[in-house]
Parts: C-alpha cells; sequence; structure tokens
C-alpha cells in the first residue's frame, strides 16, 4: 500500500519538468528530510488564521511566531463555511494498491478553495499544478479556486506579513482530468518502488500491516 498526496504528485511532476533537479531530492522530499524554509512556516501559520477566523473583515493576526496584517489589503475574501476537508480514496495504480489522501483548505457545494501566500501575483503558476486537477478528481467537483494573498515583509520587522492584495484563480474540470491525474500518479508509483520502496507497507488480509 503506498500513500500518495496531491502536494506529492505535484512535486512529482515538477521534478519531472525539471531536467537538472537529481533524484536524491525528491527522494528526501517524499521522505520528509527537507528542513521546512520560514516561507513554508509562514505559509502554515497563515493558513491557520484563514482556518479558524469568523466570517466578516480580517485585521491584524498573530499565529506562531508570526504576525499576519490585512488592514491594507485590496480584494474581498469570503470563507466557505466548510474548512480543512480531509479525504482518503483507496485505488490501484499499476496493480499496486495506492490511497489518495488531501485536506483541502475550504470547500463548499461546487468549488475548492486552497490558501496562498506568495510575494508575486503570477496566477499561471498554478496552470499546469497536479494539485487542483487531484482534488477535482478525487472530490468529483467542477471548480477550483486558488486565493492568492500577496504578502509583503518589512525588513526592519521580522515576522510581520503585510497581505497588500487578494487574487482568486480559478480553474475547472474537464473530460480527462482523471487520467491525467493517473498518468502522473503511475510515474511516482514507479518512482518510489525504484528508489524509495520503504514507503510501500505491505498489506496482508485486506488490513495494513504496520
Amino acid at each position: 500500500m503506498i500513500r500518495l498526496s496531491a502536494t506529492n504528485i505535484e512535486a512529482y511532476r515538477r521534478w519531472s519538468a525539471n531536467p537538472d533537479t537529481e533524484v536524491n531530492e525528491l527522494v528526501d522530499y517524499l521522505l520528509k528530510r527537507t528542513e521546512p524554509t520560514e516561507a513554508m512556516e509562514a505559509g502554515s501559520a497563515f493558513h491557520k488564521v484563514l482556518e479558524n477566523s469568523a466570517q466578516g473583515e480580517l485585521t491584524t493576526v498573530e499565529s506562531g511566531r508570526f504576525l499576519f496584517d490585512f488592514t491594507e489589503m485590496d480584494g474581498e475574501l469570503a470563507l466557505p463555511d466548510i474548512r480543512e476537508r480531509k479525504l482518503e480514496k483507496p485505488f490501484v495504480v499499476d496493480g499496486e494498491p495506492v490511497t489518495f489522501v488531501g485536506v483541502v483548505d475550504a470547500m463548499d457545494t461546487t468549488t475548492i478553495y486552497d490558501h496562498k501566500l506568495t510575494a508575486q501575483l503570477n496566477p499561471e503558476n498554478y496552470t499546469d499544478s497536479m494539485q487542483w486537477r487531484c482534488y477535482l478528481d478525487w472530490f468529483g467537483l467542477s471548480r477550483f479556486t486558488y486565493n492568492l494573498f500577496h504578502k509583503y515583509q518589512p525588513a526592519r520587522e521580522p515576522g510581520l506579513y503585510k497581505i497588500k492584495e487578494f487574487m482568486p484563480v480559478t480553474f475547472y474540470s474537464y473530460p480527462d482530468i482523471h487520467s491525467d491525474v493517473m498518468n502522473v500518479a503511475s510515474g511516482l508509483v514507479q518512482f518510489i518502488k525504484q528508489y524509495v520502496p520503504e514507503l510501500i507497507k505491505e498489506v496482508e488480509h485486506g488490513e495494513q500491516r504496520r
């Protein structure tokens, strides 16, 4: 049994698209050997702010060692009531039992939402992503919206993130989305079997052996 997350599938796609990356880079990522950067820690803290916020205007919120200031943000943001929805979906990829796993930031009856804290608003950076494809395929919904939050970090105030602008970027499901997801997932399964076999957990009598 292999557990595949949407972020792992996207990491494999990015790795495959870059001929200069080494095998060990993806291996370390899959084994969670990569040390989190400040940007990654700030992103996690920012997600907690949005997960726990009530409807209404966001002002200045502290989360961990970070302070997020929304007072100058341009753009209106509506947060659905359903947040941090988890999914586990069993499947078979190239004869290998697989569980697709993921957590979406928020969702409603038609749309999945993912929050991104970013230094640049570049919607085209997300066009090729497998993340939105995976979630639309797995949840069976029609729309995926990235909520892009443009951040500014004053040099003299470490830990302060000023949110300057909010931009939603939406992608839609299409007829071949499942085959596209499965093709990349298949490549990742083959990579794991060759380079990271310790991620394969044996299944015995229908139950995972620990």
